[in-house]
């Protein structure tokens, strides 16, 4: 099932709250919250259809702003099922982990929670993402694998390869697989 695209919603706003919004329009299968925006799948497309017709341009939250909601776009760079169909697939030693509390979580929590996995060398964090490097590539996936949708600080977090490895290109040459883009 392709995701619904939810945006403009204000960076407070809990995932429980986007669940009982969307959830009266059918079953939802999970929401992986964003920054400012989410992606939420549906068991069934029609009753995703109805979200979008009901709630795109709803005033929501506290400051009442206009939901942007639409199906997900493949060009935006999100998987459309599962973690496996990302276009993103050559195993690298460096993960981009995105949708952890960018106000609470510090480089040692997320040190933390991958250094079961192997060795990290280096972990980065951006606003509301980070890159993780492992000493070895080995190590990286069976840390993508084991952690991918695992909680930090209360949080699922979604993690995926980065598009290069930092010893590639110098220290400045991570890139979001969600961006596309040099950070």
């Amino acid at each position: 099932m392709k995701p619904v695209f939810v945006g403009n919603f204000d960076y407070e706003t809990r995932q429980s709250e986007l669940e009982r919004l969307f959830s009266k329009y059918g079953r939802i299968d999970r929401v992986d919250m964003k920054s400012g925006f989410a992606f939420v799948y549906y068991d069934d497309e029609r009753d995703a259809e109805d979200a979008i017709r009901a709630l795109d341009n709803r005033p929501f939250g506290y400051g009442k702003r206009r939901l942007s909601v639409e199906w997900a776009k493949a060009e935006r760079g999100r998987p459309r099922e599962g973690l496996r169909s990302s276009a993103n697939q050559r195993p690298t030693k460096t993960l981009f982990v995105i949708n952890f509390d960018p106000i609470r979580t510090r480089v040692r929590d997320i040190e933390r929670h991958f250094e079961p996995y192997g060795k990290v060398l280096h972990v980065r964090i951006r606003r509301n993402f980070a890159f993780v490097q492992f000493e070895i590539q080995e190590d990286a996936t069976k840390a993508l694998e084991c952690t991918h949708m695992s909680k930090i600080l209360d949080r699922v977090v979604s993690v995926e390869y980065a598009l290069r490895d930092d010893s590639e290109r110098g220290d400045r040459s991570l890139e979001s697989p969600r961006r596309g883009g040099l950070w």
